[in-house]
């Protein structure tokens, strides 16, 4: 990426980014972790020649967010041919909160490395996983975390809550060799196992090797079972929501804590279409299942295990239970309906509208010659214009523009530098991406905002690629932008494209900034002392070429008009620039004008 970051940075990633990200020994600290966000807008990846969209690989202390935004409620929005988002290989501490992932690749969120079940010793840990505030749909595995086979990585203090997980063609939720301190609380997932493929038609997964306290969850429609546990023990399924699937199964695998109960207890069980509601062939460990609520006249339990003494049942009550409902499912919000009874209503995931309508969306701000004034005495010797000529060239596309690039001078004038020309954009906006357009040379093109007499430094680029568009992201309020080269005169920047929204209620802290800024050259070049000064005046087309030139002579300044004479009447309709040059005191300035 061209420079180290540490704990505590933040890496924004621009609304306008497309490509897939791969961060590889990104490690920032435990008390302040680098973070990576969306600015200016959702970010949407989807590259289907890259694995992933974006991918974690031997990374630790990171926290990717996608609420950089007020509009969106996922901030990032990621697929590939493979995979969303991935933590792989030896990654360790991550976080990711509000990002969505819509592909029809086959991971959603992907957290392991592969060992073949022959790890090294000590089994490596992935410590502090953390994944909420997430929307999962229409992949295979919604997500995936360890690999199945045992031993393997061992995940320790996982945290997954708050995710909305449907329309999978495998499970919603698969975790293996998560060893210690597993949370998965408050999700929703919602139609799991859509490919009917044999022993993957289950919507919550625990694998081998885990334990988990699974809790207030909400768990719809799946072919088989709704929770499948193959944990070694020491694992709470509590007041979770399953419907429509066949209930829930236990068993066990290579890993058991003989001694570690598993308990079941204040579930509801909706429309369960199997044998029973629960079917236990775990032989192992102690289970006691509880105060739990099922609604199909079927046998609540059935024992395959072949042990009659290792379980205990009590209070579990066959009853009529509330079917819930999402308030708008077909424009992603998952929250419970209003009316849905209270003793239910902390369920499920806290979910509401995808998108709001807080800001303005940045768009494009076309910039035209009527806008730009050239600050340089006697005026550039490559019009300014053209860094505006190209303006329908697609930034995002990575069209790339082919006129000239602005030239001041002919060489460095300490007489006449620095060099400036002024964008005057009609009204304050919000300024959120400056795009350069960069050919060559390396010398710096600086732009600034604010207004005549008082200008801050924006960014400065170091124009030190070919070819090449230059992003800047920015996040000022101004009416004016100032283009300058304050060291050399080759600084090739052949098209600028500025991105922002209007902003009609200017920040607080912003200096007010004057109506108007005048081209005049010097502050001593406004007007002439003299009266019946002769003037010169050149007219400039839009690309830099004199098309005019003319003697006058005048008495007052405010009556002083070029628009007469037939060499006038010659030039064609638009944009010129007409170049007042004072033969009497030297003064100079310079009017923009359009012709008729």
């Amino acid at each position: 990426m061209g420079r180290t970051f540490s704990g505590g940075d933040t890496l924004f990633v621009a609304s306008s980014r497309t490509k897939a990200i791969k961060f590889q020994q990104l490690v920032g600290d435990a008390g302040a972790p680098i973070v990576v966000i969306n600015l200016n807008g959702q970010v949407k990846i989807n590259n289907p020649e890259s694995w992933g969209g974006i991918t974690f690989e031997n990374c630790q202390y990171i926290k990717i967010s996608g609420a950089g935004h007020p509009n969106f409620r996922y901030g990032f929005e990621l697929g590939g041919y493979n995979c969303g988002l991935a933590f792989s290989e030896l990654s360790s501490d991550c976080e990711a909160e509000n990002i969505k992932i819509a592909h029809d690749g086959f991971f959603g969120i992907f957290a392991k490395k592969d060992f073949g079940g022959n790890p090294p010793v000590p089994y490596p840990v992935f410590n502090n996983l953390i994944i909420h505030d997430c929307f999962i749909e229409n992949v295979s595995e919604g997500m995936y975390i360890g690999e199945t086979k045992s031993p393997g990585m061992e995940f320790k203090n996982l945290k997954i809550y708050n995710n909305i997980i449907r329309n999978t063609k495998r499970e919603s939720i698969q975790v293996a060799n998560a060893v210690e301190n597993v949370e998965i609380y408050n999700n929703t997932m919602v139609n799991a196992g859509l490919e009917n493929i044999d022993f993957h038609t289950n919507n919550l997964q625990i694998g081998d090797n885990s334990v988990v306290n699974a809790y207030n969850n909400i768990i719809l429609e799946a072919p088989a079972f709704g929770i499948i546990s193959f944990g070694k023990g020491g694992s709470t399924f509590s007041n979770n929501y399953i419907a429509n699937s066949q209930g829930m199964f236990i068993d066990n695998r290579i890993f058991t804590d003989t001694i570690k109960p598993i308990t079941i207890n204040t579930n509801y069980f909706i429309n369960i279409n199997g044998n029973q509601v629960v079917r236990n062939m775990n032989e192992l460990n102690p289970l006691s299942i509880n105060n739990n609520t099922y609604d199909s006249n079927i046998p609540f339990y059935n024992n395959d295990s072949g042990n009659l003494n290792n379980f205990s049942l009590s209070n579990n009550t066959f009853s009529t239970i509330y079917e819930i409902t999402f308030k708008d499912t077909l424009q992603n919000n998952y929250s419970l309906s209003d009316n849905t009874p209270q003793e239910l209503k902390g369920l499920g995931a806290t979910s509401g509208p995808e998108f709001f309508n807080i800001l303005p969306t940045p768009q494009q701000i076309i910039i035209d010659s009527t806008m730009v004034t050239d600050q340089v005495i006697d005026g550039s010797v490559v019009s300014p214009l053209f860094l505006f000529d190209e303006q329908q060239t697609d930034v995002l596309a990575n069209q790339h523009p082919t006129s000239n690039s602005w030239k001041p001078f002919w060489y460095w004038n300490q007489e006449t530098a620095p060099y400036h020309i002024v964008i005057d954009l009609g009204k304050e906006y919000h300024i959120t991406e400056v795009y350069l357009h960069d050919m060559h040379n390396t010398y710096e093109f600086t732009v600034e905002y604010g207004s005549e007499n008082n200008w801050t430094e924006l960014f400065v680029d170091p124009c030190s690629n070919f070819n090449t568009w230059k992003t800047h992201i920015t996040d000022v309020d101004t009416r004016y932008l100032r283009l300058s080269m304050y060291e050399n005169v080759y600084a090739a920047v052949n098209e600028i494209i500025v991105f922002g929204y209007s902003n009609t209620a200017s920040k607080t802290n912003n200096k007010k900034v004057s109506s108007t800024i005048q081209p005049l050259i010097k502050e001593d070049s406004i007007k002439s002392d003299n009266s019946n000064d002769e003037y010169e005046i050149e007219v400039f087309d839009f690309y830099g070429k004199k098309v005019m030139s003319k003697i006058s002579e005048i008495s007052d300044e405010s009556s002083f008009k070029i628009f007469e004479g037939p060499k006038f009447n010659l030039l064609k309709k638009g944009y010129y620039i007409a170049l007042i040059k004072n033969k009497t005191d030297g003064s100079v300035k310079t009017e923009k004008f359009y012709k008729r």
